[in-house]
């Protein structure tokens, strides 16, 4: 049944798409601006302005809009909700810069924890300080982000929510409830940074808005869940080849090359083949090309 919805979903995106990763212009031949004082003098203020200035309102289908605050009214700004988390999360690039990276929870969602090696089924919007959206993706057409893939905001933030359950309309169709849902706005250095696109400038902090409808913890369908495809444990996915066939184990389906496909060396056949060693060895079948 898995594999059966993980399909049809597919054709809700056409294309398997990774989450908010605009078509790129050409890599910038300039020298990029200073990251620490970038953040600290320009975009840290910028930030917090404008979540003291604006405020959101969300439909019961945690659908969002976002305005100025009315000097006459009585709207709560972003900055003053009770709802708003902060995240210190390390630069990518600069080990002794802290970002703070703000989010809302709307829904914290009923079923599966989002891992940040999943592929997730997602609806998103974005918008610009400026409150110009620049890329949404629509309930209707979700697509399936590969997390590890993705910006380093959503890797940070996406994990504190669920997804949801889905029902098969019989007609193609599906409808999601209960799923994982908030809103979160980054500094540049946790999205593009100087990387200019077709509807992002350089150095642009960013605000999303997104659903989380279902995650798949298994990109392979092997049975080994992705956060246990990190064989060295170093956090990083893309650099753990057991056979060396340069396809990262995560979307390798007989990760030690052996010509048995991984599920199939669940000896136990208890749905894990990460605790079958045959030999005693103290590495599994799986990752052992002598043992099946």
């Amino acid at each position: 049944m898995k594999i059966r919805i993980l399909s049809l979903l597919g054709l809700f995106s056409l294309l398997v798409l990774n989450s908010c990763k605009p078509k790129e212009d050409p890599a910038p031949t300039y020298t990029p601006k200073d990251r620490v004082k970038e953040y600290n003098d320009v975009e840290k203020d910028s930030i917090i302005t404008y979540m003291q200035t604006h405020y959101y309102t969300v439909d019961a289908q945690y659908n969002v809009t976002l305005d100025t605050i009315d000097p006459a009214g009585s709207q709560v700004s972003i900055w003053d909700d009770p709802n708003l988390q902060v995240l210190q999360v390390e630069d990518p690039k600069v080990s002794d810069l802290i970002y703070d990276l703000f989010y809302i929870p709307f829904n914290i969602g009923t079923q599966r924890q989002v891992v940040k090696f999943d592929n997730i089924l997602v609806a998103y919007k974005g918008w610009l300080l400026n409150n110009e959206v620049f890329d949404e993706q629509v309930e209707h057409w979700p697509i399936w982000m590969k997390l590890p893939e993705a910006i380093k905001a959503w890797q940070e933030v996406l994990p504190f929510f669920k997804d949801g359950t889905y029902t098969d309309n019989g007609d193609g169709t599906f409808s999601f409830s209960g799923f994982g849902t908030g809103l979160l706005i980054t500094p540049s250095g946790l999205a593009y940074y100087n990387r200019k696109t077709n509807e992002i400038p350089a150095y642009s902090p960013l605000i999303f808005t997104f659903k989380i409808f279902l995650d798949d913890e298994d990109n392979d369908n092997d049975l080994v869940k992705n956060i246990d495809e990190d064989v060295n444990g170093n956090g990083d996915i893309s650099d753990d080849d057991t056979d060396g066939d340069f396809i990262p184990n995560i979307y390798d389906n007989d990760d030690d090359g052996d010509g048995i496909l991984t599920k199939d060396e669940d000896t136990n056949h208890d749905g894990d083949p990460t605790n079958d060693d045959s030999d005693g060895d103290g590495t599994p079948n799986y990752l052992d090309a002598d043992t099946h």
